[in-house]
């Protein structure tokens, strides 16, 4: 009795919600006589209003279905089954999308309407492009293809071009991609369809930056700059700015790629879209990165930090702190660098929590969404005596609202207590879980904080020492007016310095990546201008041992790792050559694709490797002296281990005792993938 009561209560509110709601559309019915003018009022409403009514357009198009089933209009029934399957897409119930699209080409195969199969075709399409089910997609895409063709319909044509490009590229097929692309293009053209042209030219850019061709991207980039002129948006335009800028930073022309983000920067601040302003910042805050202008680089990253808050963008606010994290990392401030950290850490568990209650949200909202469906299946059947049903309806609930009123406050007071225990209960084991977390990263905290003291008190006491002793040196050498021997005594002076250098930066990637707090970004990576980049900073070390420095590389080779860490793994293999290298020696950087990754190896002509230190090299007390009796602990080949695995790749040694050194290391090949701007079809 009390369900039923409370069924009746939600029904008769739904009924009188919908007839308050939709008056409009049941008075246009009631001045129509003619059945077959109700259905075409009915897809008429419901193709212009399914996007932003999609609830009320699934009733009334159910609605036409049932009408044009009963009646034998087959055309009506197919523009209905459409109707309903755009409705199903863009709630991205893809499945029940594709049975209604296929329903609709049933019915217009009735009557042969081939416009109606046609664009059901493409529609049909793009469902199975968002699904992955791609050989039925080209299929459906190539059919309607026809039809436009000789219906000379350019727009739609157009479009179509496009969604095959799409799908080829979801292929990998990029030469086919760019063929179609190039062929909705020229139909713009010559057609004068600016927004599609637009898209066209993104599409092929985009296509040709996959491919490392960034000269040919930027090209298409720049004749949207013309597109725009003649159908001026602002919004567009900031994009286009931010696309070229792009461009020119992956063709390491840094100064362009700045000028443009400014560009794009400054519309963005007209357009007032806070969100855009934040991408073109941290675009700018890359390139003058690369350009190693680091207080800019802080500058950008640190506005953009500072929006994101302004605006509770949390995923922003991550990035930006692990953007300042990097760039206070390479200007050695290491307390500044762990604070923002810690910022980044704290944002990324933020937003796990965040996706949990979007979850949560998300199932709330399928739960209401069923709910209403099934009112709205009763409506449908109550329809024709619905004036009739409200008042009945209202003359009970009068009479019984005292009694449905306390069924419903019991029924939700019990309800409230049962989620406020469960949550309870939730929480109580998020925090269990949380301490459990804490206490592991403390073990490993702690085991860290001993190895670094070891080190610290072994090999960087010694560096030290040897500079104090020095300074004392140059000192007594001024004194005595024995400014000849002074070059030798700056010399002495530096390689300490540098060995202190190179131990504290290693000891803290080192600590950071054993406590986990080291981040990992991969980009893509030009291989040959990292190690020329390296071999010119330790091409004045070489020259004091008369050693030859050589580079032997003979492709442009793109890896796809984490910059710091491959720059951490070279530079330490590259020194601990020049260190085991004897005067006028010869060490050789070089690097080969293979099939799915490229290998980078060091190889030198020094004093070799035993076998039996070779079994253990990659431990952390191995310990050794170079030609010039410098030493060794260690902790740089363990890094380059941990850095390469990292990165998905393996590291390993060949050498000989008196023949030279060999250190290999594989690294995965690069592939870049764009998302592509959607496009939309009524």
């Amino acid at each position: 009795m009390q369900k039923l009561l409370l069924f009746t209560f939600i029904l008769a509110f739904t009924i009188q919600s919908y007839g308050q709601n939709n008056s409009f559309v049941d008075r246009q019915l009631d001045s129509i006589q003619d059945v077959h003018e109700q259905i075409k009022l009915l897809n008429d409403w419901t193709g212009k209003n399914y996007r932003k009514s999609p609830d009320e357009a699934l009733f009334y198009a159910n609605k036409c279905l049932e009408l044009s089933t009963h009646n034998n209009n087959h055309s009506g029934a197919g523009d209905a089954y459409t109707r309903i399957g755009l409705i199903a897409t863009r709630k991205s119930s893809y499945k029940e999308a594709l049975k209604n699209y296929s329903l609709a080409i049933e019915k217009y195969n009735r009557t042969n309407d081939s416009i109606g199969i046609n664009k059901t075709l493409f529609n049909r399409a793009r469902v199975y492009t968002k699904t992955g089910t791609l050989n039925l997609a080209l299929k459906d895409f190539l059919n309607c293809s026809i039809f436009f063709e000789k219906q000379k319909d350019s727009k739609a044509l157009s479009l179509v071009y496009n969604s095959i490009g799409v799908v080829y590229k979801k292929f990998k097929d990029y030469k086919k991609a760019l063929q179609y692309y190039k062929k909705s293009a020229k139909i713009c053209t010559e057609n004068n369809l600016t927004s599609t042209l637009y898209l066209s030219n993104t599409n092929i850019a985009n296509i040709y930056s996959i491919q490392n061709k960034f000269q040919k991207a930027l090209s298409y980039h720049k004749k949207n700059l013309d597109v725009l002129k003649k159908k001026p948006n602002k919004y567009r335009l900031a994009q286009t700015y931010h696309n070229i800028g792009a461009c020119f930073l992956e063709m390491k022309q840094y100064a362009m790629a700045i000028d443009y983000q400014r560009q794009s920067l400054q519309l963005k601040e007209e357009i007032g879209n806070k969100n855009l302003i934040i991408t073109s910042l941290n675009g700018l805050s890359q390139a003058n990165y690369m350009m190693s202008n680091l207080e800019d680089a802080l500058t950008y990253s640190q506005r953009a930090y500072q929006l994101g808050k302004e605006i509770g963008n949390i995923d922003s606010q991550k990035n930006s702190a692990s953007s300042i994290f990097h760039i206070l990392t390479h200007q050695h401030q290491a307390d500044s660098a762990l604070r923002y950290w810690e910022i980044y850490d704290q944002l990324k568990d933020s937003l796990i929590n965040k996706e949990s209650l979007k979850q949560v949200t998300e199932i709330q909202a399928k739960y209401e969404a069923e709910k209403k469906e099934a009112q709205i299946a009763l409506l449908k059947k109550e329809n024709n005596n619905k004036a009739m049903q409200r008042n009945g309806l209202v003359v009970i609930l009068i009479l019984i609202a005292g009694y449905a009123g306390f069924i419903v406050y019991s029924y939700s007071r019990n309800k409230k207590l049962t989620r406020l225990l469960s949550l309870q209960k939730s929480r109580i084991e998020w925090s269990k879980e949380l301490l459990d977390h804490r206490n592991k990263e403390l073990k490993v905290s702690n085991q860290t904080k001993n190895k670094l003291f070891q080190i610290i008190s072994h090999d960087l006491r010694s560096p030290l020492a040897s500079v104090s002793g020095i300074s004392h040196l140059i000192q007594i050498l001024l004194k005595q007016g024995r400014y000849h021997e002074l070059d030798e005594t700056s010399q002495d002076l530096n390689e300490c310095v540098t060995r202190v250098l190179n131990l504290t930066d290693n000891l803290l990637s080192w600590s950071l990546n054993q406590s986990g707090k080291l981040p990992f970004t991969p980009v893509v990576i030009p291989v040959k201008n990292l190690l020329s980049g390296i071999l010119e900073i330790y091409k004045t070390g070489a020259q004091q041992k008369n050693i030859l420095l050589e580079l032997s590389i003979s492709q442009n080779l793109f890896v796809y790792a984490d910059r710091p860490m491959l720059e951490t793994v070279v530079r330490n293999l590259l020194n601990n050559a020049l260190k085991f290298t004897p005067e006028s020696g010869l060490i050789v950087l070089g690097a080969e694709m293979k099939a799915d990754h490229t290998e980078i190896w060091i190889e030198d002509n020094g004093v070799g490797i035993s076998d039996e230190a070779i079994s253990n090299i990659f431990e952390l007390d191995t310990t050794s002296s170079g030609t010039r009796g410098e030493k060794g602990n260690g902790l740089g080949l363990i890094l380059c281990k941990d850095f390469i695995e990292r990165n998905s790749g393996k590291i390993w040694v060949e050498s000989e005792e008196g023949h030279g050194t060999t250190f290999r290391f594989t690294v995965p090949n690069a592939e870049k993938i764009y998302v592509e701007e959607s496009i939309s079809h009524q």
